[in-house]
């Protein structure tokens, strides 16, 4: 599959709900609860502009990961092995229809079950959680990102649930 798009028609500011983000994501992952190892802004890796907004959540490797919006897959990588040469390790890219990109990184080898050019709805297995890439420990790594220019840049974005709410969820710490 090689991507033909010269431009993305959309606006990702369509919709904007009163909290000021134009979509809330369902949580990308079957199972839990899990904690936040890194969040926003977390000074490990989440810096400059492609990862500012990522968050990293810290869970099991094999777990199932779901597309937490519809769209069309990108890009891929399926056969990395531990740290290997890309550090997003094994990974799934989703164009969603304004634009914008969810992106869910670390997966396990072997494990991404979609094919790039292919449609895949809300909650659509896409893989499972690993430990790939740059990684300290099995996770995923979710961000949202758009393109600027010639550049990805990370935005911010909300879960349908507030992972504040989650029972037994920890936020950073070890």
């Amino acid at each position: 599959y090689k991507p033909s798009l010269r431009s993305i028609v959309g606006d990702p500011q369509r919709g904007v709900s009163a909290s000021g983000f134009a979509y809330r994501y369902p949580l990308p992952w079957v199972g839990g609860p899990f904690r936040i190892s890194q969040g926003a802004n977390g000074s490990y890796s989440h810096i400059g502009a492609k990862s500012r907004y990522a968050i990293d959540i810290a869970m099991p490797e094999g777990t199932q990961i779901i597309a937490a919006r519809g769209g069309t897959v990108i890009k891929t990588e399926n056969a990395q092995t531990g740290r290997g040469a890309n550090p997003s390790g094994n990974f799934v890219r989703i164009l969603h229809d304004d634009g914008t990109m969810g992106v869910y990184l670390h997966l396990q080898q072997g494990s991404v079950s979609v094919k790039e050019g292919q449609h895949v709805a809300v909650g659509a297995p896409l893989g499972r959680s690993g430990n790939t890439g740059n990684s300290t420990g099995p996770h995923l790594h979710f961000v949202v990102q758009r393109n600027v220019g010639l550049a990805l840049e990370s935005i911010p974005y909300e879960f349908s649930q507030p992972v504040q709410s989650l029972p037994n969820f920890a936020i950073g710490g070890n």
